[in-house]
């Protein structure tokens, strides 16, 4: 049976911890596409995640509150454990603005192969498919039959097909109209587009959750989406948050994100902390609270050349006296 937890402390470094002992002693051992053969398994588990007060107990370094500086100039307190060295990392190299602000989204047609994706690009501007894409799958946009528009029950409904003594009309947005006696594709003058064209939409989706939780605070539809179905299964690297979840309960922002797939050990506390500044952006504008932060991923994994190092840390910080007691019991 697939191991699944459940964890639920006040701030992101214990969660971190508490996860890390969960994973590590409990989790299955699985091995993953990137092992090299002389790798351990990874340990891997499906993890529910409960921070309360996810931006409480910032990093405090020789009794100092700790600013870490990113390559952009800018200083950000930062939640969770100083021996995580790839959460300092990540923040110095620029993390936070780059989920928050989309300032490598540019990366995504200046570079040759590297950046594939950015949180910032699926989350802030949404599009079903973009001009990179093509890289990866291409595919051909046919026009809709006519037959199968003139019998459309729902644009009937509607009143978007009109009779007339000539022809019947299927009437679209300003003024457009196709005869529907004739086949659509003879009245464009091509009989399919290639979908790589096509300037699809972007859809700010914070914007959109902030205006519905404005109308309507106990809404369950207040979310966000990265997941391309038409192009992500064909990546080599695809996003691995999912999904953003949001809902005002008590007069506080309660945030959700579902990952399918993250690196425990060099990934999640940085993830969180780009994750709860969108939690405390969008609160900001709704003018309420930070509420609890819920993390949920199908694979919350460490890899087998992690395992060494982490242990390390582990029995540093218990020779230090900081860690857990539910660490602690893990490690015993």
């Amino acid at each position: 049976m697939t191991k699944v937890f459940f964890i639920s402390e006040n701030n992101i470094r214990d969660a971190w911890l508490i996860a890390i002992a969960n994973v590590l002693y409990r989790g299955d051992d699985i091995k993953t596409e990137y092992d090299k053969p002389e790798d351990l398994p990874s340990k891997d588990a499906t993890v529910l995640i409960e921070v309360k007060n996810p931006m409480s107990a910032p990093i405090i370094r020789k009794g100092k509150l700790l600013q870490i500086k990113s390559k952009f100039g800018n200083s950000y307190e930062v939640y969770g454990n100083l021996a995580d060295t790839y959460l300092i990392g990540s923040i110095q190299s620029g993390y936070i603005e780059e989920v928050l602000e989309g300032i490598n989204d540019h990366f995504l047609w200046e570079s040759g192969v590297s950046f594939p994706y950015s949180y910032h690009d699926r989350i802030f501007h949404y599009s079903p498919f973009s001009v990179e894409d093509t890289v990866n799958k291409n595919y051909d946009i046919n026009f809709v039959d006519s037959n199968f528009v003139n019998t459309h029950q729902k644009l009937i409904k509607a009143k978007k097909i009109k009779t007339t003594e000539d022809s019947i009309v299927w009437k679209l947005k300003n003024g457009v109209e196709f005869d529907l006696d004739k086949k659509i594709s003879d009245q464009i003058g091509i009989e399919k587009i290639p979908i790589g064209v096509m300037n699809f939409p972007k859809i700010n989706q914070i914007d959109y959750i902030i205006e519905k939780l404005k109308k309507s605070p106990h809404s369950r539809r207040a979310q966000a989406i990265t997941w391309k179905p038409m192009i992500d299964p064909f990546h080599n690297d695809p996003p691995c948050l999912q999904r953003i979840w949001m809902r005002i309960k008590n007069k506080k922002l309660v945030m959700q994100t579902t990952w399918r797939s993250r690196d425990l050990f060099r990934a999640w506390e940085a993830n969180v902390n780009g994750m709860v500044r969108i939690q405390k952006m969008v609160a900001e504008q709704l003018n309420v609270k930070i509420g609890s932060y819920i993390d949920f991923s199908n694979s919350l994994h460490i890899y087998g050349n992690t395992i060494l190092e982490i242990k390390d840390i582990l029995i540093r910080m218990r020779n230090k006296d900081d860690l857990p007691r539910e660490v602690i019991n893990l490690m015993d």
